[in-house]
């Protein structure tokens, strides 16, 4: 198993999201994270599709339960079309590979960002977009997500979790 899968149960993960979604606020006034973008990647490789969409419809429930200034269901509906979206590309990245969390993280809120745009503007909600907002909010604020996976799920398992196997390995016999 690789870096990312260093997690056998999601209950571990989901619990590890609860807290910094609920505790960090408190302590760093960050600006806006998207706190279980690493647990709904690692679910995707984790879980098929369907249990992928809900566990991003519960996720993006509770964000929707704590945001005041979006209608209820707004981020779940993001969390949802975001999940169906990147759920096929995960395929495209190693799961034993050291970047796949961040940067998997990474193009989750990108692409929530977008789809939250758009939902915006079906709502008839006011948008300004300024060349300021797309490098906050589609590459410094992403980044700073990708930044959190790796801090918070990455380097723990680095640190505490069992080195990985390296290619040759596989093909040792025990004896």
């Amino acid at each position: 198993m690789g870096r990312i899968l260093t997690y056998k149960r999601i209950d571990c993960t989901l619990a590890i999201s609860l807290i910094c979604f609920f505790i960090l606020p408190a302590f760093l006034p960050l600006p806006h994270l998207t706190f279980f973008a690493p647990f709904l990647v690692i679910v995707y490789y984790k879980r098929s599709l369907l249990v992928s969409l809900w566990w991003s419809f519960f996720c993006g429930l509770l964000v929707d339960l704590l945001a005041a200034s979006t209608p209820i269901g707004f981020y779940a509906l993001t969390y949802c079309l975001t999940t169906a979206l990147l759920y096929a590309q995960r395929r495209h990245f190693f799961a034993d590979n050291l970047s796949t969390l961040p940067l998997l993280t990474f193009f989750f809120a990108i692409l929530s960002t977008l789809f939250h745009l758009i939902l915006m503007y079906v709502f008839e909600q006011p948008i300004k977009i300024t060349p300021l907002w797309l490098m906050t909010d589609l590459i410094l604020m992403p980044a700073g997500d990708a930044f959190y996976a790796l801090v918070v799920f990455l380097l723990p398992s680095l640190l505490f979790g069992k080195a990985p196997r390296k290619g040759k390995d596989y093909f040792l016999q025990k004896s």
